[in-house]
């Protein structure tokens, strides 16, 4: 995922990315269900065929306009690494092995520098940068990975991944307000109709859950 994810973003924009990992719960909730067992609530599959639409309205638009899709593939490559792991770690945990799973962050954050370590070649990084890394390794990836690895032990698969949804949201937002990257009209439709769609999937499943 770290890989995956760090690859993306420079091939393709942040919107595209964003709204490609968010289809992660969707993809989750499809891999608990043939893996582990889970059913599939009717609301979600209703959640899934209208992101499939929103998703499918987003490329074919850029798929029209000649967008290279290799970026895309390689976001996608993140979401389908996320549904694997939080099925993993909810099968372990229905297993009955409370395993600890924080250090495999770390391990997994190790892995990654080594992979790409030869895309970073030659260094040129200055000390201003060497910080924005810094905040990027700390509050982007570990923290929220770490957090994500706590949260698996008490919530279901599909409702770990959903709360991805809110890097989806705020990381438009902040890449439109801190960097200019003004997201296409295309990208606001589709990415709206997928987290649209995810949101209300989880909102429906709270109100059954508290009936």
């Amino acid at each position: 995922m770290f890989t995956f994810f760090m690859v993306a973003i420079t091939l393709t924009t942040v919107a595209n990315v964003l709204v490609t990992m968010a289809l992660a719960p969707l993809l989750t909730a499809v891999a608990a269900r043939v893996f582990i067992g889970h059913r599939i609530a009717r609301r979600t599959g209703v959640a899934i065929l209208v992101a499939v639409s929103g998703i499918a309205w987003m490329y074919g638009h850029q798929l029209a306009e000649g967008i290279n899709f290799t970026g895309t593939l390689v976001a996608l490559c993140v979401a389908i690494s996320g549904a694997a792991n939080w099925t993993v770690t909810q099968h372990a945990h229905a297993k009955g092995h409370d395993v600890d799973l924080i250090p495999a962050v770390l391990i997994g954050a190790v892995l990654s520098s080594l992979i790409t370590l030869p895309l970073a070649l030659p260094f040129q990084a200055s000390a201003h940068d060497l910080g924005l890394l810094f905040g990027l390794g700390l509050i982007q990836l570990a923290i929220p990975s770490s957090l994500a690895v706590v949260c698996a032990r008490s919530l279901k698969a599909p409702e770990v991944a959903l709360l991805g949804l809110l890097e989806v949201i705020f990381g438009i937002l902040l890449a439109w307000v801190g960097a200019g990257e003004v997201p296409g009209r295309d990208v606001l439709v589709g990415g709206g109709l997928v987290v649209g769609a995810l949101a209300a999937n989880e909102l429906l499943g709270w109100r059954q859950r508290n009936a």
